[in-house]
């Protein structure tokens, strides 16, 4: 009978396991850790909460790891992503999605851990979707004989969390194609501009992941054998299809804000000519009126009827008007 799977309620020890590849996982609490350490036969992880005082004092101080590990476990800052073999094992520093995950480039989180033959030290200071699918996920094969074996599977979960959100990141473009073909400018270059950010801020976490997941699926290490090897370089192949995936859809993305960048030109030129071309029709009707509404003496037309002035000068301004304004159109008009 499967092990209920405790949810993750953001405690010090998320949650330890004892695994094993014939017998369902069994469940390891904060206080029965050091005896888990000394049984054989199996695989021990435990995925501690930085956010715990009690964790981050178990890991500098009763976790037996070097102090360069305790060092890159315990760093709040550095979110670069690594992994570099140390001592007997591994070290690294992977991305994963924030399990409230809001579409926003800062909901990418950061995943630690460390490695060996026997055991799996993991922790992170928000919760985040792979991993605990990986933790959920032993309810139904909770079954692992390796250290390797395990962390294949996280790989898988880390490339299918990676890409549903780059389906929907797809989705979302598509959707900006749509409102770019409506001529809602405003609303597509909003939603672009905060889908290229993420995209290119997926690109800059994966890419090196996806590089490093693969020097620990080609190493010589003595403790992976070939089929745990095999396994994890199927799951790098995995975890490439979605960089793969993520580098076509920025293609599209700058292809996309390339098209909306020459449709915004193209309106604003469009702008530009009608101004311009009412402009040069009125130049010369402002011309005239401006001449007639000179405050001068001896202005054609200007005065009163008393001083010898036509009663119809207004009419011939008018006239004048009217006719440099068809002039104007006639030498503005579309030519073969």
């Amino acid at each position: 009978m499967a092990v209920p799977i405790k949810l993750d309620t953001g405690t010090d020890l998320i949650c330890g396991y004892f695994l094993t590849p014939d017998a369902p996982p069994v469940p390891v609490s904060f206080e029965e850790i050091d005896a888990a350490q000394q049984r054989s036969g199996g695989v021990l992880w435990l995925h501690f909460n930085l956010a715990s005082a009690r964790a981050r004092d178990w890991l500098d101080r009763k976790s037996g790891l070097d102090e360069f590990a305790r060092e890159v476990l315990l760093d709040a800052n550095d979110d670069r992503t690594r992994l570099e073999p140390f001592d007997d094992g591994f070290l690294a520093v992977l991305s994963d999605m924030h399990y409230d995950f809001n579409f926003e480039p800062s909901d990418i989180g950061t995943l630690r851990l460390f490695m060996d033959e026997r055991r799996i030290v993991s922790c992170r200071r928000h919760p985040l979707k792979a991993i605990d699918r990986l933790r959920k996920s032993l309810h139904d094969q909770g079954r692992y004989g390796s250290t390797a074996a395990l962390m294949a599977e996280l790989i898988d979960m880390l490339a299918d969390t990676l890409g549903e959100v780059v389906t929907r990141a797809e989705a979302d473009l598509d959707k900006v194609e749509d409102t770019v073909l409506a001529e809602r400018y405003q609303l597509a270059r909003q939603r672009l501009g905060q889908l290229r950010q993420l995209i290119v801020r997926l690109r800059r976490h994966v890419s090196p992941q996806r590089a490093a997941l693969g020097r620990l699926a080609t190493g010589s290490v003595p403790w992976i054998d070939d089929d745990d090897r095999a396994r994890l370089g199927h799951s790098v192949e995995k975890f490439g299809g979605v960089l793969y995936d993520i580098e076509a859809l920025q293609d599209r993305a700058k292809v996309l804000q390339d098209e909306l960048l020459a449709r915004v030109a193209d309106q604003q030129n469009h702008s530009l000519h009608v101004l311009a071309v009412v402009t040069v029709i009125f130049a010369p009707m402002t011309l005239i009126s401006g001449i007639f509404g000179m405050n001068v003496a001896g202005v054609p037309g200007v005065g009163s009827i008393e001083d010898h002035v036509s009663p119809h000068a207004f009419w011939w301004v008018m006239l004048s008007i009217l006719l440099s304004g068809l002039a104007m159109l006639f030498f503005l008009r579309p030519r073969k």
